[in-house]
């Protein structure tokens, strides 16, 4: 399946690791926006997940900044780690992606995306917390 920059799992827990190391050592604030692919009950099969993909890494590229990382969780979840981005910060952004989300087609090809945030350290204090939060 085409994903463009993003990052699979292994790859994208080793940089949340340093990322966790970094925000304990300099007191930063970062945020993980989790986006999950939710099949639409009525439809068969999610004939059309490759597209909603594609779409949705477009989508994604247009609105990320340099500093951020996207990667894999799981078949059905990404998450972006906002590097310096608090709950205050991020919450604006996360509302703008679930307005954009509704102007895609994704409802007619049998599926929703879900967003879900944590923070650190208010979520979690170390890379464990965090995974078991995603």
């Amino acid at each position: 399946m085409e994903r463009g920059r993003i990052l699979d799992r292994k790859l994208f827990l080793y940089l949340l690791n340093l990322e966790v190391k970094r925000a304990i050592r300099y007191q930063n604030y970062f945020s993980i926006l989790k986006l999950k692919w939710c099949r639409l009950p009525g439809y068969e099969n999610g004939k059309g997940l490759q597209t909603c993909y594609q779409n949705l890494n477009c989508l994604l590229i247009e609105e990320l900044r340099e500093s951020d990382i996207l990667g894999s969780l799981e078949d059905d979840q990404l998450a972006i780690l906002l590097p310096y981005a608090d709950l205050s910060a991020c919450g604006p952004f996360r509302s703008r992606l679930e307005g954009l989300l509704k102007y895609y087609e994704f409802k007619e090809k049998g599926y929703e995306v879900m967003t879900d945030l944590i923070c650190f350290p208010t979520d979690g204090t170390d890379p464990t917390d965090l995974i078991r939060k995603l």
